[in-house]
């Protein structure tokens, strides 16, 4: 560490005291400088410490305390006089401008040689150098033995022992830890922080109580900041750092998008059914997700890019695979204990199915998830299938009885679709959705409303159902809700 005043005034070879300033004595000073100059303020700037036998120093009252305002505007770290050398005989305006000022002004033995207060500070200074370099080689040390993969709170454990201090890595937004298992920030540190915003990659110089501290923010991730507390504080030092702790998050998410590629390559064999049971039981064990806890999730929402959730999850400890189809979001999650963090991720309703228990189940879990998705409501946006059975007495409890119910009231219309090639099921859900309204359903549709008039009559003749009737259209819109549901007819359009 840097020599300071009071490291001066303890050394009795210094035979130095302290007359004013005392709130100042733990100042730093980088170097210390003899002038004999009327005003040593313009030579001179912050933490040197300006080293006179008094020649300089003005003999009236006005011009010392113009003196000494001078030498604290500039930020000098204080003042050491010769005892008994060359000063004015009255000196007193001095030292009460210098206690007003609260600026540190040090008496030093005639028979000391400012030369040795000056060595006394260089070698302070070789001695921090050697130990700076030190901490540099052993900062890449830690950043080759981060290389074994040992995990980012292990290479900052290494860092902050390296360089004897206490790091924090933390969302410069929220200033939650960068990763689940780092140290939060202190109380006092955050409450600081939180008050400047930003992610500048510029050092930052922090003051308090507890005693100084620097941030930075990584250049490679901006969002992500570092906080050194004690020890060697020290701008180069904190660049190092930085860079070290960079490579290693950047190694990280380039491990994770692997991952990430893997999972959903993976997700997409799995609904395409491309894989046999042993395979895909391998497979899914390697990536965390055992088949005995492993369930499919269904949301609809206006979701950011599944990937950016998907790597905030990840950086959460959750596994989670998602893929978007059509207006589905479909998800593989490691167990039903993540699925509460997933829907707050998401922030829409989410639907979940039984245990996928083999990979051959994936098409009716699919079905178990979107049942249990339309069993979701605002008061309850998370709902299990196992669960789901009652909550909404006028929906089907099951997927057999889903499939009963859209067969009963659609059955006709969806073998008519399928013998034709037509759409009328999918018109017809579009034109309740849209609530009847012959206008917006023929823009959806981008059909003529002559068209649409036509279509909606084949419907009601194909059903046996009116439309202009309340009773048929609530028969019409929970068949077609039950097809959702069981991912058959107009629910495999959404």
């Amino acid at each position: 560490m840097p020599i300071s005043i009071q490291d001066i005034i303890d050394d009795p070879a210094l035979a130095t005291r302290l007359v004013a300033g005392a709130s100042h004595a733990s100042r730093k000073l980088r170097w210390a400088h003899a002038c004999e100059l009327p005003d040593p303020a313009q030579w001179l700037g912050e933490g040197e410490l300006l080293m006179t036998t008094g020649i300089g120093i003005p003999a009236g009252a006005e011009p010392q305390r113009d003196y000494v305002e001078r030498l604290a505007a500039a930020r000098v770290a204080g003042l050491m006089l010769g005892e008994n050398m060359q000063a004015p005989r009255n000196i007193e305006s001095l030292l009460a401008t210098a206690q007003r000022l609260d600026f540190p002004l040090l008496l030093i033995h005639k028979s000391v040689p400012f030369s040795a207060v000056a060595r006394a500070i260089i070698d302070t200074s070789k001695q921090e150098e050697l130990e700076r370099r030190g901490a540099v080689t052993r900062i890449y040390e830690s950043a080759r033995m981060g290389l074994r993969n040992n995990g980012l709170e292990f290479l900052l454990q290494r860092l902050a022992a390296d360089l004897r201090t206490c790091l924090y890595l933390f969302d410069a937004q929220t200033l939650e830890p960068w990763h689940p298992g780092l140290a939060p920030l202190p109380s006092g540190w955050r409450e600081r922080l939180g008050r400047r915003s930003g992610t500048a990659t510029t050092v930052t110089r922090h003051a308090s109580e507890e005693g100084e501290a620097l941030s930075m923010a990584l250049p490679s991730i901006p969002a992500c900041k570092v906080l050194a507390c004690g020890g060697l504080l020290d701008y180069g030092l904190l660049h190092h750092v930085t860079a070290v702790l960079g490579i290693e998050l950047e190694r990280q998410q380039v491990e994770q998008e692997r991952l990430l590629r893997q999972g959903w390559e993976l997700l997409d064999d799995l609904l395409r059914q491309r894989l046999s049971e042993r395979p895909a039981h391998e497979r899914l064990s390697a990536m965390g997700f055992p088949v005995g806890k492993a369930l499919f999730g269904i949301a609809r929402c206006q979701a950011e890019l599944p990937e950016r959730w998907s790597q905030r999850l990840h950086l959460q400890g959750v596994a989670v695979l998602a893929r978007a189809q059509g207006e589905e979001l479909i998800l593989l999650l490691a167990s039903a204990d993540s699925a509460q963090t997933v829907q707050q991720a998401l922030d829409c309703p989410l639907g979940l199915s039984d245990p996928l228990g083999h990979a051959g189940r994936t098409s009716e879990a699919l079905r178990e998830a979107r049942l249990a998705l339309a069993h979701t409501s605002a008061s309850c946006p998370l709902a299990h299938y196992a669960r789901s059975a009652g909550e909404l007495l006028w929906l089907p409890s099951s997927l057999e009885e889903a499939v009963l119910v859209h067969r009963r009231a659609l059955g006709a219309l969806a073998d008519y679709d399928g013998e034709h090639g037509a759409q009328l099921e999918h018109t017809l859900l579009v034109f309740l959705e849209q609530n009847r309204s012959w206008q917006k359903t023929a823009e959806r549709l981008s059909v003529h409303r002559q068209t649409l008039v036509y279509r909606i009559r084949r419907i009601e003749e194909i059903t046996g159902l009116s439309l202009d009737s309340t009773e048929d259209v609530a028969v019409l819109w929970i068949a077609l809700r039950a097809a959702q549901i069981a991912g058959i007819g107009a629910g495999l359009k959404g």
